[in-house]
């Protein structure tokens, strides 16, 4: 059975990512059980159709609570070939074997001091896509009741996407919300908090406590304009987003929790997280993004070094976003 779904493993992995060959880590691939069988489509959410090998998907997705740490990863993890691209995506992705960040804009940043340990135009304002449903979670999470019943209108089904699995005319608490939210990146979940906040306040009110909860921690350059991440005009910089994660964990670290969830039923739904870093001992939360604007972007949060100290990974405009998140921590590590 173990080599059956090893190969099964393997069998996806060649058409989406580079195959980990290594002998170990064939070992643990085959000694672990998968906790539940979900398609492709339900791995990979919209926004984030990438991953660097069967490995990571493997580890992730399974009933041990074990955890390994950057340091156990085998040395040619970063390795990358070709990613999974969008449909009808060229083929842009550049060669990585000189180990380059393809990001346009990084910061590694000590969420202790303040200092970006790595950059690189770190205060260029650049599209952000769904890395925006942070400043969403921590709105909503002011703002809300946490016990009110939200309804899924047509209006918010209509938004883009449909990673949720939300249904017409359902009603589900504003706290529950979160967990597609941040867990499947659901631009419907984003769009439901935002209405139901405007339903009682106004229209656009919600997107205006965004903006002025992003000025009001110090993030000034950020603005946002919609609760989801799809348009192009919700911008940022990697350090104003260091600034709001920061925020998140030292204020609100509930939501930097949610993102750590690998799976959450809630009556009939099942949300199962994608996230790659899972089980990497040092990962403490983020949240991913994509669109066509804004490429792959992240925030990761990891805990390195002993005594552990807290540090912010951001990258904007990333076409590898897993292999420059990884090469950014070796960076730091050696």
């Amino acid at each position: 059975m173990s080599r059956f779904i090893f190969s099964i493993l393997t069998a996806v992995a060649v058409g989406g990512g580079i195959a980990f060959a290594g002998i170990e880590g064939m070992k643990m691939i085959t000694q672990k059980k998968i906790a539940v069988a979900i398609s492709s489509e339900e791995i990979f959410a919209e926004e984030d159709p990438t991953f660097i090998s069967h490995f990571s998907r493997a580890f992730i997705y399974s009933t041990t609570e074990e955890k390994i740490s950057i340091s156990d990863l085998p040395g040619d993890f970063i390795e990358n070939t070709k990613e999974n691209r969008e449909p009808g995506e060229k083929d842009r992705v550049k060669d990585n074997t000189k180990k380059t960040l393809t990001a346009t804009s990084y910061s590694m940043t000590s969420l202790e001091t303040g200092e970006a340990v790595i950059e690189k135009a770190s205060d260029r304002l650049l599209p952000i896509a769904s890395i925006t449903k942070l400043a969403t979670a921590a709105v909503a999470r002011r703002m809300i009741d946490p016990d009110d019943a939200v309804e899924i209108t047509s209006a918010v089904l209509h938004t883009e996407g449909n990673t949720g699995k939300l249904r017409l005319n359902e009603k589900i608490k504003a706290k529950e919300l979160l967990y597609p939210l941040l867990m499947v990146s659901s631009n419907d979940a984003a769009e439901a908090l935002a209405r139901h906040y405007d339903s009682i306040h106004g229209r656009g009110e919600f997107i205006k406590e965004m903006n002025n909860w992003a000025n009001s921690i110090g993030a000034y350059r950020t603005y946002f304009r919609d609760p989801s991440g799809i348009s192009p005009n919700n911008l940022s910089s990697a350090s104003d987003i260091s600034v709001m994660a920061k925020w998140i964990l030292e204020n609100d670290p509930d939501i930097f929790d949610i993102t750590l969830t690998k799976a959450k039923s809630i009556r009939s739904h099942t949300w199962v997280n994608p996230t790659h870093f899972l089980n990497l001992a040092e990962y403490i939360g983020g949240k991913n993004g994509y669109t066509p604007e804004a490429d792959r972007t992240n925030v990761s949060l990891f805990a390195l070094g002993v005594p552990k100290k807290i540090y912010s990974v951001v990258l904007l405009g990333s076409t590898q976003r897993d292999a420059d998140t990884l090469m950014m921590l070796n960076e730091v590590a050696n």
